[in-house]
């Protein structure tokens, strides 16, 4: 049987409440199951990829530090929402990751090629 694709979409920013890092954490325990897992982030849960981020000033761990563990989980498939990231006044070049940008055709079409979607 083939593996499934599950997507995770992470809309939340890091540190207004704890979802964001356990949706986070959701991701790499999915990456270690015989599935292919993705994850697009879009509105504030591009905040999450961050460079240069402390969760420490805030007492939490430091999402980005989290984040750049996805391909030791097998997570490769990284997306972030273009219009997202300009709308924040981000580049490519500000975040803890190689991404891959998508614009809304581009989501739609990553969203259909799914199993599963899960949403923070």
């Amino acid at each position: 049987m083939a593996p499934r694709r599950i997507l995770f979409l992470l809309r939340q920013p890091p540190y207004a409440t704890s979802h964001a890092l356990e949706a986070l954490e959701a991701v790499l325990v999915a990456g270690v199951f015989d599935q292919v897992v993705s994850v697009l982030f879009a509105d504030d849960g591009v905040w999450q990829l961050l460079r240069d981020q402390d969760g420490d000033a805030v007492g939490m761990r430091t999402v980005g530090r989290v984040a750049t563990a996805l391909p030791q989980y097998d997570v490769n498939d990284i997306y972030v929402c273009g219009e997202s990231l300009r709308r924040l006044g981000l580049s490519p070049d500000d975040l803890v990751l190689p991404v891959t940008l998508l614009d809304g055709a581009g989501q739609q079409a990553l969203i259909a090629g799914q199993h599963a979607v899960v949403s923070d």
